[in-house]
């Protein structure tokens, strides 16, 4: 009988699931790992609910580190960041794989494998969402000077960027804030950043923006229109650059977020 391990959506509620799942010394042929999000229940199949631990998933992410390395570490990280029904138990695979070959680093390569090929898809698709989000991402100073950016992006991406704009904006207060799943991003200045449920912070969105970042949006906005040359508009060739799923909080569009404005 298989025993499925249905562990959080997420980075540790997988790594987690990782751990139980081998800690059960049931067999990795006898194991599988799903997420929560599924929900049909197989025949001839036993079922066990992991909670997640923080402790556990950082001991398992600790190890892929150590043994298989950072390519593998950071294919982890990026795989469960996109919404797939397969990619708990494909991480869990390439750990299995990587673990018991003598040099674990060469597992993240061996792309005949197709939990190692799944897991490097995966891994390629939420990195190009999170460099497109490195862009397109638009912070607003608040009238208590904290800077606010909104997103709402396919895949959980921010636990990815967020480092990125905590060595950006180092001496800067602020959230950048997940709209889609209720996730934010909290950075104080000068120290850490940190993730946490944005239930409080959807007030946020409505608060005042400080005068000089209305001053300056409009700058900005007018400067966007007065560059762009009418006869050479062409909306169709500005999306594929610029898809309209990333424009209602970019301040360039202004109040109607689907226009265009630039060549």
């Amino acid at each position: 009988m298989t025993t499925i391990f249905v562990c959080e959506d997420s980075l540790d509620g997988i790594l987690t699931g990782v751990y139980e799942a081998w800690d059960s010394r049931l067999g990795h042929e006898n194991v599988r790992l799903q997420t929560e999000a599924e929900g049909t229940l197989e025949l001839f199949c036993q079922y066990r609910p992991v909670r997640r631990d923080l402790e556990k998933a950082e001991k398992v992410l600790r190890t892929v580190r150590r043994r298989m390395g950072e390519k593998a570490r950071e294919a982890v990280c990026y795989a469960a960041a996109c919404t797939d029904e397969r990619k708990a138990d494909a991480i869990y695979r390439l750990i299995v794989l990587g673990l018991s070959m003598a040099d674990g680093t060469k597992a993240v390569d061996c792309l005949q494998n197709p939990a190692v090929l799944l897991v490097e898809k995966l891994r390629y698709k939420a990195w190009h969402e999170a460099e497109r989000m490195l862009g397109f991402l638009r912070f607003e100073e608040l009238e208590n000077g904290v800077l606010y950016a909104r997103m709402e992006p396919p895949y959980a991406v921010l636990p990815l960027i967020a480092p990125h704009f905590a060595d950006r904006l180092y001496q800067e207060n602020w959230i950048i804030h997940d709209l889609r799943r209720g996730q934010a991003a909290i950075h104080r200045a000068g120290g850490g950043w940190f993730l946490t449920e944005a239930e409080a912070l959807s007030a946020l969105e409505k608060e005042s923006r400080s005068g000089t970042e209305q001053e300056f949006q409009k700058l900005w906005q007018a400067f966007c229109s007065s560059i762009a040359i009418e006869e050479r508009r062409n909306p169709r060739c500005q999306q594929n650059l610029l898809p309209l799923r990333f424009r209602p909080y970019m301040t360039e569009f202004g109040a109607d977020r689907s226009r265009t404005v630039l060549n």
